[in-house]
């Protein structure tokens, strides 16, 4: 899944809302992790739900009982206070999220984006990180980074993926990378959200065609945040 079909399937709000099948979630997930503003939309569109959850749950709201209209539409009901009260409550609660603490975040984030950055990076090229040997990445807490990664092509896969293992040894992501892709170094940008501190292991695996994903090399290095 690339970022034109994400924004077109709607796949931040589908995948908040578990809409998402198995295949699309997966695909959605290997996207997000190496995207930037599908990565801030995310992150925004998940603080607005919890937002508009805590709104919901206002007291009032679940001691109210709306009548049920005997005779067509009954305005005088709906204007009642019970009713009124709670909602606007949470027009109010929604209103002040996106202007107090959403919208300007986001404007920030954006603006910061569209500047020059010189981001933190660590190479995993030639070799480097092979066996004991292990390069070291600082990063701030809210900063991606970057990997350069070799691929060690080889003309009996059709493709490849890179995959990172936090120091305890879980699975943190995956990303696809094609035989184009993998005939240069390839430079992945890493979330901070998506790494932990400490020893990772980056494994960059082969699919060979009749048979299943290989290990080809593995790559560590120290990710210190500060």
């Amino acid at each position: 899944m690339d970022h034109t079909e994400a924004v077109n399937q709607s796949a931040v709000e589908k995948y908040l809302l578990g809409e998402l099948g198995p295949q699309e979630r997966d695909a959605f997930e290997e996207h997000f992790f190496t995207c930037e503003e599908c990565a801030l939309d995310l992150r925004a569109t998940a603080a607005f739900i919890q937002q508009a959850k805590q709104a919901l749950a206002y007291p009032a709201v679940t001691r109210l009982a709306v009548p049920r209209p005997r005779r067509g539409f009954n305005l005088a009901a709906i204007l009642r206070p019970a009713f009124v009260v709670p909602v606007m409550a949470v027009m109010l609660v929604v209103i002040g999220f996106q202007n107090i603490l959403t919208l300007p975040r986001l404007r920030q984030q954006m603006s910061a984006s569209s500047q020059p950055q010189i981001l933190p990076s660590v190479n995993l090229v030639d070799g480097a990180s092979r066996g004991a040997e292990i390069r070291t990445v600082t990063a701030n807490a809210h900063q991606p980074f970057l990997l350069f990664v070799d691929v060690p092509a080889e003309a009996r896969f059709t493709d490849y993926k890179c995959l990172l293992y936090s120091p305890s040894g879980k699975l943190i992501w995956q990303v696809p990378v094609s035989t184009a892709q993998a005939a240069n170094t390839v430079t992945i940008q890493v979330p901070p959200e998506s790494a932990e501190a400490g020893v990772n292991t980056l494994v960059v695996q082969g699919t060979p065609s009749n048979g299943a994903p290989v290990d080809i090399v593995k790559y560590r290095f120290l990710l210190q945040i500060r």
